[in-house]
């Protein structure tokens, strides 16, 4: 879930060097991680960002930043020029379904081959959360491009922990909405394990790939994996929808991503997302990390 807040463009000083690969997206949770490997692969790619400032903290060489905007269709064809892949994330906004057009007549009009889109397991269009019904709206629009397309869906991510780490180190607690259910959460090093292959190696064309972790887990099974590794007492609380809501108002987060994302949690405390799938070990031929090993180095952050 990336709630980074997009601007406009800051002036457009794209050039026309060919690039294999264009990451949108790239200063959020998958796409950063997705930089990060694709440069240990000493990848020929680059990234778009609404300014040279926020591409400053990815450590990347001037050509290798296009300056462009999701509101921009302009700008994000003259930043797809010479592209022959695009990977496209997005933060959970209102503007999705227009920005993913957009991104789409972009890449058609640039002549990109391939679209690897991150998406969300569980897409389907009666789902219980609006951003899950998007994810199917985008996808679909990405499906019906006339260019080779990957799709994404993961389960949440491992790392969404960092988010409660607060009253975690302060309260020996985590608060969220998800009962009791059982999810199949995943490392987002997998995650964009599985992005990076797609965007690197053939065969991955017109697939969408539903990618989870190794186990499903409750989140009162995590807690207690996170105390028995750290040897602090952590708790898991279950929560309402509403007091979830209104904590994240209250954190500063503003209205429709508050509401959104405690909808999205809820449907998630339904049950719906324990499926396991081995999806990262046939894509990229290593086991996925499992939460016992997550939560190792998540402990390094917890104070006792």
């Amino acid at each position: 879930m990336e709630l980074t807040i997009l601007y406009p463009s800051q002036g457009n000083d794209n050039t026309e060097v060919k690039m294999d690969i264009l990451v949108l997206g790239a200063t959020g949770n998958t796409g950063s991680e997705v930089v990060r490997q694709l440069a240990q692969a000493k990848a020929d790619f680059g990234i778009l960002a609404r300014s040279s400032e926020a591409a400053g903290k990815l450590d990347l060489r001037t050509e290798q930043v296009r300056i462009g905007s999701f509101d921009d269709t302009a700008s994000l064809v003259s930043a797809m020029e010479g592209v022959g892949k695009i990977y496209v994330a997005m933060p959970a906004h209102p503007n999705n379904v227009q920005w993913i057009e957009n991104v789409v007549a972009a890449a058609k009009a640039a002549g990109v081959r391939q679209i690897v889109k991150l998406s969300g397991m569980g897409a389907k269009a009666d789902a219980g959360s609006e951003i899950i019904r998007t994810h199917v709206a985008t996808d679909d629009l990405v499906k019906g491009s006339g260019i080779a397309y990957t799709i994404v869906q993961p389960n949440s991510f491992f790392q969404n922990l960092y988010g409660s780490l607060a009253t975690i180190n302060s309260m020996g607690k985590f608060f969220l909405p998800l009962k009791q259910a059982k999810q199949s959460v995943i490392d987002i090093r997998d995650v964009a394990a599985v992005i990076v292959t797609a965007l690197t190696r053939d065969g991955h064309e017109n697939q969408t790939y539903l990618v989870s972790g190794p186990e499903a887990l409750t989140f009162a099974e995590q807690a207690a994996i996170l105390s028995e590794v750290s040897g602090k007492q952590i708790d898991y609380v279950a929560v309402s929808q509403a007091d979830a809501e209104a904590a994240l108002k209250g954190a500063g987060m503003d209205d429709w991503s508050a509401e959104k994302l405690a909808e999205i949690m809820a449907w998630f405390g339904e049950g719906h997302y324990t499926e396991v799938t081995d999806t990262v070990e046939k894509v990229t031929g290593n086991k996925p990390r499992n939460f016992r090993d997550f939560a190792k180095e998540f402990a390094t952050v917890i104070s006792r």
